[in-house]
């Protein structure tokens, strides 16, 4: 297994504008090595004082890949601060909406197109996984029709990453230069409650595992046999809680759907072993 060679880079992009100390304020909580993102290459845990309603400007990378990242919005969409799950923060994404425009909002993650991509994975092991509690499901639109979680590439791209929940059931592809590996679950998620999705590539597997994080049953586990071999990304973007496209941008919900995901998410990780 190579050495990694990325050096520690902490970004916080815009975080301070309306997010200071104030009455009502969330305040970080202690570092909680349980969380586990300082030693992957992507580690989103937004562990900063916020103020619960302000707008999301951007988050802080507590991994090692230098990225840069911000928010992009559509339709009226975006992305507010709220209480996390452990205390500290966690971003509420957009409302589903029956009619008008869709809102669409999403965090973006953009590697550096003069150097090596730090996120791409290659034919090595992968880790991707977000903790969540979704709101309750919705009929769906034709321009809101997912649920993304964590998404790099497009179906159809030579390679791509998502985790997802298509109708409440989680689930994983991967795709590269030997084909597709796809993974789901059996049944849909309780809305309203925190969840971590983990889905694992490692030699000739993907594992798709469900944690409830409020309740005491062990984790609940699928796996595909395959391989999808090498997966490279070239530096597109990588996005989480909506769909984008190649450029960076939520794709015009009048041609393509948003895949726009309805609920709260908090820590995110890619970590390419």
């Amino acid at each position: 297994m190579p050495a990694r060679r990325h050096a520690l880079v902490l970004l916080a992009l815009g975080v301070a504008g309306g997010c200071g100390v104030s009455d009502g304020a969330v305040a970080p909580p202690p570092h909680d090595p349980a969380r586990g993102l300082r030693g992957v290459d992507l580690g989103l845990g937004f562990d900063q004082v916020v103020v619960p309603g302000d707008l999301v400007p951007g988050a802080v990378n507590d991994g090692t890949a230098p990225v840069d990242i911000s928010v992009v919005t559509q339709g009226g969409g975006r992305l507010t601060w709220t209480p996390g799950r452990n205390g500290g923060a966690a971003v509420r994404t957009p409302v589903y909406a029956e009619q008008g425009p869709v809102p669409a909002a999403a965090i973006v993650v953009r590697t550096d197109p003069t150097v090596p991509d730090p996120l791409d994975p290659g034919p090595r092991d992968l880790v991707v996984g977000v903790d969540f509690r979704a709101d309750p499901a919705t009929a769906g639109r034709p321009e809101d029709d997912g649920d993304n979680l964590v998404q790099r590439g497009r179906f159809g791209d030579p390679a791509q990453l998502k985790i997802q929940l298509d109708h409440g059931v989680p689930s994983c592809r991967l795709a590269g230069t030997l084909g597709e590996i796809v993974v789901a679950g059996d049944q849909p998620v309780e809305p309203g409650r925190w969840y971590r999705l983990t889905c694992t590539r490692t030699a000739g597997s993907v594992r798709l595992r469900l944690a409830d994080l409020e309740g005491t049953t062990e984790p609940r586990e699928w796996t595909a046999a395959g391989d999808p071999g090498e997966i490279v990304f070239a530096h597109v973007p990588l996005s989480i809680g909506a769909k984008v496209t190649a450029r960076g941008r939520i794709p015009d919900s009048t041609g393509d759907s948003t895949d726009q995901f309805h609920g709260t998410i908090d820590r995110v990780v890619v970590d390419v072993r």
